[in-house]
């Protein structure tokens, strides 16, 4: 139940993470949102936003090169911040990429409706979102 789609694939991207490529490809602004871990695997929990607020969703294509080191970023889970400087964090948690190199990933965040994300950090990956959701 989108309520509002914001651009396809989008350049705003960063390598600050050795071997892994992350570029948000889109933002979406929803009254629900699946809760999946990042790569997706059996998690099929989903969340409701309650009134007054809305679900961001930020889709993010990762690829991961040879000189990735394995199991760096697991159990860790992206933040965001909005125009406002508030930090959000998701629920759903970056787990073993295992022998997947090119995959996408939606992380939901809880906010108040009409809030913008300006930006979401990967460890030390930065992606501006303000150009994107529009």
């Amino acid at each position: 139940m989108v309520a509002v789609a914001a651009s396809a694939a989008i350049a705003a991207q960063s390598s600050s993470i050795p071997g892994l490529d992350v570029k948000v490809t889109k933002i979406e602004h929803a009254a629900s949102a699946s809760l999946k871990d990042c790569p997706p695997g059996t998690n099929t929990v989903n969340a409701v936003a309650k009134p007054g607020e809305q679900f961001e969703l930020v889709t993010v294509a990762m690829k991961v090169a040879p000189d990735y080191k394995s199991g760096a970023l697991n159990g860790k889970r992206p933040t965001a911040e909005d125009t406002a400087g508030k930090k959000y964090f998701t629920p759903s948690y970056l787990v073993d990429f295992g022998s997947a190199t090119d995959f996408s990933c939606t992380f939901p965040f809880r906010v108040a409706e009409g809030t913008k994300l300006k930006t979401l950090k990967i460890e030390n990956a930065t992606v501006d979102l303000a150009s994107i959701d529009k």
